[in-house]
């Protein structure tokens, strides 16, 4: 009879699976499938492979099944990996024509992290830039010409323009002249126009055209 798990040795490990059948496999497999188990107190407890029943108690196991499981219980843990040593950087220039293709922003942010980025950057820093004086003043001029309200950052000229027009310039009561002899039987006002060509009066949907017309 061969083990019905590798079909090539003789089956010599009998499972404590509590069948009325003994379910036996070979050495080397037994060994193979209590290494697949989870470790507990108790040690790798093998599950049938008939009946997917754990053993209650382990049955006659060979020596080399038992230095096989204590020498990966006592086994020396694996030395951690450690993230590779970067080489210094010398070709900042290069770094610097990548990040010129970023925002304004994210510019100045490498310059903070990163000042050798500072001779090949045009970006304005507070903190490293010397060099140019002249920028703070305007930025600040920038920063308070932001605080102001947007009507008066516009100029003058430009003020009247963007006035909103009164109610009295786009919509009105009728004035065809019905309203006033009661024959208009619109209540509020409208947006319309006279239909006579040239007209500009307000004239409602009913009355369309002033009596003048």
């Amino acid at each position: 009879m061969e083990c019905p798990i590798c079909y090539t040795n003789a089956p010599t490990y009998v499972i404590n699976c509590g069948s009325t059948v003994e379910h036996t496999v070979c050495d080397q497999c037994e060994v193979t499938m209590r290494m697949k188990e989870p470790a507990t107190r108790e040690g790798r407890v093998l599950k049938c492979p008939m009946c997917r029943v754990p053993e209650k108690v382990s049955g006659k196991r060979t020596s080399f099944s038992y230095e096989y499981e204590l020498s990966i219980l006592y086994a020396a843990p694996a030395a951690p990996v450690r993230a590779p040593v970067r080489a210094p950087v010398n070709d900042w220039r290069g770094i610097a024509d990548a990040v010129m293709r970023l925002t304004p922003s994210m510019q100045l942010q490498y310059v903070r992290e990163y000042p050798q980025l500072q001779p090949y950057l045009d970006v304005y820093n507070p903190v490293i830039d010397l060099v140019h004086p002249h920028r703070l003043a305007v930025e600040a001029a920038i920063a308070q010409a932001e605080r102001l309200p947007f009507a008066a950052r516009v100029s003058p000229e430009n003020r009247a323009a963007m006035r909103p027009p009164s109610p009295a310039q786009y919509h009105a009561f009728c004035q065809s002249g019905r309203r006033e002899t009661g024959e208009c039987p619109t209540r509020g006002k409208t947006e319309r126009k006279c239909t006579h060509a040239g007209c500009a009066k307000f004239v409602c949907r009913a009355c369309r055209q002033c009596l003048t017309h």
